[in-house]
């Protein structure tokens, strides 16, 4: 079982599941590299957090960047052998009507941001039996009208992720896909609609499923979650 004193990176950490899950994390006793784009969001998560680590201002995008803030990190002393790629976004409406950069930024943050720090966490989770998580979403599995950039990044990284599953049998690195149904985020402010954000799930439960995760003495390959009332 990953010890809860090993390090942890995470991206988005700076507002929603990210910076829940930080705080989760941090005040168990985890160091932590935060990731995101707004240094003071990053400072007050890691404040809330306890203070232990450093932040890094990184586009998730830029696979460069995100290989830097980790050996910038490494040369710190920090090598997180946990990655929890948190960062989003969504761009939602008819197909239609969204935009080339609509398109090419869920991709790019959903999927490649997701893949861009695995590759570089990689070394650090097979010398020390890591823990890597996928973020996806009942997106993953089911389809919406007008959420076919959402649905397309999110359905992919399953499938990237999964496929990473199984290349990594054997090394003691363990994986966990997480699938929340509609969470309480700042995500919402970018989806046109009227949303009952108070019948949503908590970002805190998807923190919780990490922790326990981390916990559990036997793998746990993918964990379900829902509002309480049930899918919106």
């Amino acid at each position: 079982m990953t010890s809860t004193r090993s390090s942890a990176v995470v991206t988005g950490a700076g507002s929603g599941i990210g910076r829940a899950i930080a705080v989760a994390l941090g005040r168990r006793g985890h160091s932590l590299l935060l990731i995101g784009r707004h240094r003071a969001l990053l400072e007050e998560s890691l404040a809330e957090a306890g203070g232990g680590g450093r932040v890094a201002v990184v586009d998730v995008r830029d696979p460069e960047a995100v290989r830097s803030a980790i050996a910038q990190a490494k040369a710190n002393g920090l090598s997180p052998p946990i990655a929890i790629p948190a960062a989003g976004v969504a761009r939602v409406g008819p197909f239609e009507e969204l935009s080339d950069d609509d398109l090419r930024e869920s991709v790019e943050t959903n999927l490649l941001g997701a893949l861009h720090l695995y590759r570089a966490v990689l070394p650090a989770a097979r010398a020390s039996e890591g823990h890597l998580f996928a973020i996806l979403s009942a997106a993953a599995l089911r389809v919406f009208p007008s959420w076919t950039a959402y649905c397309a990044s999110k359905w992919a990284l399953r499938g990237a992720f999964e496929a990473l599953r199984e290349e990594l049998k054997g090394s003691g690195v363990r994986l966990t896909a997480i699938y929340p149904g509609a969470t309480a985020t700042p995500l919402w402010d970018q989806v046109p609609g009227p949303w009952d954000r108070s019948a949503m799930i908590a970002p805190e439960e998807i923190a919780k499923a990490v922790v326990w995760a981390l916990d559990s003495e036997v793998s746990v390959p993918e964990i379900h979650l829902q509002p309480p009332g049930g899918d919106l």
